[in-house]
């Protein structure tokens, strides 16, 4: 118990001196600096831009995100298509045809284009090996697989189509108008693919240019790096359109 004084006299109960009534008064906070109370007026007064633009900032990585996994997926549905060829000069060169895309497709048909040197195309299509058949109409079942170029290709996987001159042989089996002699100025390979994924049209098309060696022998001068991918909705219709072009020739 804290004793006060009266007179001179000890009186419990009564504190001492008025100091020691100040300190047991509650504590009141201290005003804040103007400086302090400007700034915060001031983010008081920007908080719904603020907060907006916080709000678009999750929006743009939100988006950037999104546009990053859409292009991964896309990448790895989209198909890929090389066509080169080696293992030969000229026209004794074979044509190959590799999946690089990561997911398998099926090769539906292959369409030989041969441009003459007065600029006139001849059109084949020629998904068999027809040379390996034992006559023209029937295989036997052991080298059926052997005797066509239609079949599927895993992701990596390479198909050799045969020679050039080889295949405009089989061309001249589906087209009247081609001949293994005539004169070429281009030849164009077209792999037509059906996708695993979206069971849609695409394929690849490169062009090679026929020009003569210097030893007489004719050579095949790609005129691409790299072959056109076919793909889109312009491309499905046109393939699409020429395959029912030939469909209707064959029937």
């Amino acid at each position: 118990m804290r004793l006060g004084t009266i007179g001179k006299q000890r009186v419990p109960g009564l504190v001492a001196g008025p100091t020691a009534l100040r300190s047991q008064w509650p504590a009141f906070p201290r005003p804040m600096p103007a400086q302090e109370v400007s700034v915060l007026q001031t983010l008081l007064d920007y908080a719904p831009l603020i907060a907006a633009g916080m709000s678009g900032l999750t929006a743009l990585i939100w988006i950037v995100y999104l546009n990053v996994f859409l292009s991964s997926y896309r990448r790895q549905h989209r198909p890929s298509i090389l066509i080169t060829s080696g293992a030969g000069r000229g026209m004794s060169a074979h044509c190959f045809v590799t999946n690089l895309g990561l997911e398998p497709v099926y090769l539906l048909d292959i369409v030989l284009d041969l441009t003459g040197p007065d600029g006139r195309v001849v059109r084949a299509v020629i998904p068999e090996r027809n040379e390996r058949w034992q006559d023209r109409h029937q295989v036997e079942a052991d080298d059926a697989r052997g005797a066509t170029n239609v079949g599927p290709l895993r992701s990596g996987e390479e198909k050799d189509l045969g020679r050039f001159s080889t295949m405009i042989e089989r061309a001249c089996t589906e087209n009247p108008d081609i001949r293994p002699d005539m004169p070429l100025q281009c030849v164009e390979i077209t792999v037509v693919t059906i996708t695993a994924s979206h069971a849609e049209l695409c394929g690849a098309s490169r062009r090679y240019r026929v020009e003569d060696g210097p030893d007489g022998i004719a050579q095949l001068r790609p005129t691409t790096i790299k072959a056109r991918q076919l793909q889109g909705l312009l491309a499905r219709r046109r393939l699409t359109r020429e395959l029912s072009q030939q469909l209707g020739r064959d029937g």
